[in-house]
């Protein structure tokens, strides 16, 4: 008998969060491109703004100074090198959420993916999925873009960066300040 209450409360409280959702976008009509998420019309990823007209990828576009932060006392492996951040050309296979970066740790290009995850509509969080890199192993990584950096002048990001080189893992902090 215990074990059918939990299950009959577990299905109760399922049901009460699926109908949250749909009671706030009940009465939202959303472009056919966007979906609605808590009575808010979210842009596909790679697609920023009111009317999701703009490119996310535009904002990344440029050159960036590069450093690494490992903490604990660990030195960096890979600091004050510059990249490249480019959109991919679209017909290639990846979405126009999808980026390079040229070249990371000074050895080669890495896809990165721009999601939108702010109830602003804006592509502030940076992917970048499990690839080789020249021999160095990069384990799936988050990061986020700041529109204005310390300073308050350029765009920045951080992006704790998991990878494997020479037989030993880091998980560092890339520090990227875009270069005017």
């Amino acid at each position: 008998m215990e074990r059918f209450t939990k299950i009959f409360f577990a299905a109760i409280l399922l049901l009460t969060i699926s109908s949250c959702d749909k009671k706030s976008c009940k009465n939202v009509v959303c472009a056919s491109y966007q979906t609605c998420y808590n009575g808010q019309c979210i842009c596909p990823d790679g697609s920023e703004g009111a009317n999701c007209a703009t490119l996310s990828a535009t904002k990344y576009t440029g050159s960036w100074n590069v450093s690494e932060n490992c903490g604990g006392g660990t030195p960096p492996n890979f600091t004050g090198y510059n990249v490249y951040i480019a959109p991919v050309p679209a017909g290639n296979g990846y979405g126009i959420n999808t980026v390079t970066i040229t070249p990371l740790f000074g050895v080669g290009t890495v896809y990165a993916e721009i999601l939108n995850t702010d109830p602003n509509n804006m592509g502030t969080v940076v992917y970048i999925p499990q690839q080789n890199l020249g021999g160095i192993q990069i384990s799936a990584s988050y990061g986020n873009f700041f529109t204005s950096g310390i300073s308050g002048s350029q765009p920045t990001m951080t992006i704790t960066l998991n990878y494997t080189s020479g037989g030993i893992g880091y998980s560092c902090q890339e520090n990227f300040y875009k270069q005017p």
